[in-house]
């Protein structure tokens, strides 16, 4: 009986916190080959949206059969995953920008952070080595360019997208 009863206390419990929210997920995979003087590269990109809109019953109809469901303000949530000389980095859309999590060796760790600058499509990018100016380039890759003071030059580097077992080509 005490089996019953929980069973049905988690099913309705189920239900209702099914009603709260609508979440749909989103992840696409993106392999692109470049071909060098040392062979061919495969690099993969990894991007998944959520997008979460709080829903909730009319208040007026309460108790009432059919009752109109209130849908709030959509929330849309960006993540994509680059790889670099054997790391990761997670970027995750924050209130001002991103925020850069790499992963090597299977720890995680801050990288820093990325500022979205007025021009729209370029950022600024501040990690423990110094800030650089970054942007996405026509395939997706994260492109960081830092100002080297000691020879006077401007280091580039590509952030290529993340290798999945499991990616197709778009």
């Amino acid at each position: 009986m005490k089996k019953l009863i929980y069973t049905v206390c988690a099913a309705l419990f189920t239900i209702t916190a099914a009603q709260a929210q609508e979440t749909i997920e989103e992840t696409t995979t993106t392999r692109t080959t470049v071909k060098s003087s040392l062979g061919n590269e495969t690099v993969y990109k990894t991007e998944k949206v959520s997008t979460v809109t709080p829903t909730q019953l009319d208040p007026t109809e309460e108790g009432k059969l059919n009752q109109t469901l209130q849908r709030g303000n959509t929330v849309v949530k960006r993540e994509v995953t680059y790889t670099y000389n054997d790391s990761e980095f997670n970027l995750k859309e924050s209130e001002d920008g991103y925020t850069i999590m790499r992963t090597r060796e299977n720890n995680t760790s801050e990288y820093g952070t990325m500022r979205q600058l007025a021009k729209g499509d370029v950022y600024l990018l501040k990690t423990a080595n110094g800030i650089s100016v970054s942007y996405f380039d026509e395939d997706g890759n994260m492109v960081s360019e830092e100002y080297n003071n000691d020879d006077d030059s401007v280091t580039t580097v590509t952030y290529k997208i993340k290798k999945t077992p499991t990616s197709t080509q778009f």
